[in-house]
């Protein structure tokens, strides 16, 4: 999926029941990314994914695709469950693995890459591979030595 210079998402996740009030801390860390995954509601999307270890699905606003219908790509987080803390970390880590590619504004794929892992093009249209910040949680990996991959040249 090819999607033009600035991204519109709408993202869809497992809502809060009717009546009740988002967590505090998920708005607390949402509030510091919305710029980045392109709005508040992808945002909350994705922490509450992350946090909960559940399935997000982002839907591009603007259809893509001949037939008219939205783009969209779900987010599996491989990690399970995690802690608020360690949910800041990881959208921290794809926030800064993105802008080491000159991605700011990151479309879907870009954001599915980063997280889960694949390959993604860059603004100056050159494809790069992530190992996908949750994959490597997954394995095992801390927080120190995700964030040093970054660094780490590729043959």
């Amino acid at each position: 999926m090819q999607m033009s210079g600035s991204s519109a998402f709408l993202a869809l996740a497992p809502a809060a029941s009717p009546g009740e009030e988002e967590d505090p801390a998920a708005l607390k860390i949402a509030a510091g990314f919305a710029s980045f995954a392109g709005s508040e509601e992808n945002t909350l999307a994705l922490v509450r994914g992350l946090r909960e270890g559940i399935v997000v699905r982002l839907v591009s606003a603007i259809a893509l695709d001949s037939s008219g219908a939205p783009q969209f790509v779900t987010i599996e987080p491989s990690t399970g469950p995690m802690s608020w803390n360690d949910t800041k970390l990881a959208l921290m880590l794809a926030r800064d693995a993105l802008r080491r590619h000159g991605i700011s504004r990151p479309t879907l794929d870009q954001l599915r890459a980063v997280l889960a892992g694949g390959e993604a093009i860059t603004p100056q249209g050159k494809a790069t591979t992530f190992r996908g910040i949750l994959r490597m949680r997954a394995d095992g990996l801390n927080w120190g030595a995700i964030a040093a991959e970054r660094y780490r040249r590729t043959a």
